[in-house]
C-alpha cells in the first residue's frame, strides 16, 4: 500500500475528502483485521470505524519510514484490544466443554486439510471459535504477539493464553476433520 506524503498532509489538515479518500484506500486492509476479531460485520465495521479515527487523529505522530501498512493495522489491532478491555466485565462468560463428545484418537492429516481449505474457509473456521480462544489465537499466530504481550494486553496469565492457542488449534483440527469427512461423505453418495 503506498500513501502518498500529500494525502497524509491534507488528512492531517482536516480536508475531509482526503480523509475519506484515505479511509477507502485502508478499508479492506482494516476491514480484513477487525473480521478475525469479531463475528459479525457489523460489530468489525463499528471496530474499524474507531480505529480508523485513531489513525486520523494520530497520523501527525506517523513516521515515513514504517511502512504505513503495519502503522495502520497496529493502531487497529490496540483499537481492538482497548475495546475488548473496557467490555471485558460485561462480555465475560464461562465456556464449558464436554470433553467426553470429542474424539481425539482420530488421525489427521494436514495434507489432507490443506488440499480442502482456503483461507476463507479457514477464517469462517476461526470465527467459530470461542470468543477468547479466537482472540487470543488471531493475536498469536496471525498477528505474532508473544504470550507475554498477549498475557500483557489481555490482562490473562501467559499460561491462559498458550491454552487459548492450544484449545483453538484442537478445535480448528477437529471442524477440518469434520469437514474432510463431510467431503469424502458426499463423494461417496
Amino acid at each position: 500500500m503506498k500513501i502518498s506524503e500529500k494525502l497524509i498532509q491534507d488528512c492531517i489538515a482536516n480536508n475531509r475528502k482526503a480523509q475519506f479518500e484515505l479511509y477507502q484506500t485502508c478499508y479492506s486492509i482494516l476491514m480484513s483485521v477487525c473480521l478475525r476479531y469479531e463475528k459479525n460485520k457489523e460489530d468489525a465495521e463499528e471496530l474499524l470505524n474507531m480505529g480508523f479515527l485513531k489513525i486520523v487523529t494520530k497520523l501527525e505522530k506517523y513516521q515515513t519510514k514504517i511502512p504505513f501498512e503495519a502503522w495502520i493495522r497496529r493502531i487497529m489491532i490496540n483499537t481492538i484490544i482497548d475495546e475488548y478491555r473496557k467490555n471485558k466485565k460485561k462480555n465475560e462468560t464461562i465456556e464449558y466443554t464436554d470433553f467426553e463428545d470429542h474424539n481425539y484418537d482420530r488421525h489427521f492429516d494436514f495434507n489432507e486439510a490443506d488440499k480442502n481449505f482456503d483461507a476463507e474457509g479457514l477464517e469462517r473456521l476461526i470465527r467459530k471459535l470461542p470468543e477468547m480462544s479466537q482472540k487470543v489465537f488471531n493475536m498469536h499466530v496471525i498477528d505474532g504477539y508473544s504470550h507475554k504481550e498477549i498475557s500483557d494486553e489481555l490482562g490473562i496469565s501467559i499460561g491462559t493464553s498458550k491454552w487459548h492457542v492450544s484449545n483453538a488449534r484442537t478445535m480448528l483440527k477437529e471442524m477440518i476433520q469434520s469437514s474432510i469427512d463431510e467431503s469424502i461423505k458426499s463423494i461417496a453418495l
